[in-house]
């Protein structure tokens, strides 16, 4: 959960730019959730990636026709005349996503505004 004190102002800024070690993962819950749901449109932009011999991760994010890191979230959606975004699966955004950020530090290293 993030910090109590956090309010987002749809900045956007968390989606922005994916940046960072295991910044866009996601755990076996969100692909469960997301094959449960028939969210096959989020699931083809997940990669399983091996570690070592019996590990892996999920890679979010990841451009269906090419496998290439994307720079900024797919589902992110700036409202028109606005200056704000919209999470386009925010009912089943990833785990990692709903709880951001992790710290007000977290936040300001991303160009959070949640704390302002």
């Amino acid at each position: 959960m993030p910090p109590k004190e956090f309010s987002c102002k749809q900045c956007g800024n968390c989606c922005l730019n994916l940046s960072g070690a295991f910044s866009t993962c996601a755990d076996e819950k969100d692909i469960e959730q997301w094959e449960k749901k028939g969210r096959n449109d989020i699931l083809e932009w997940v990669v399983c990636l091996p570690m070592g011999e019996d590990s892996f991760v999920y890679g979010i994010w990841l451009t269906p026709k090419t496998g290439e890191d994307v720079r900024r979230c797919p589902w992110l959606r700036k409202l028109p005349n606005k200056g704000k975004y919209i999470c386009r699966i925010h009912d089943v955004k990833p785990r990692h996503c709903r709880e951001y950020p992790k710290s007000r530090k977290h936040a300001e290293e991303t160009g959070c505004k949640g704390f302002d």
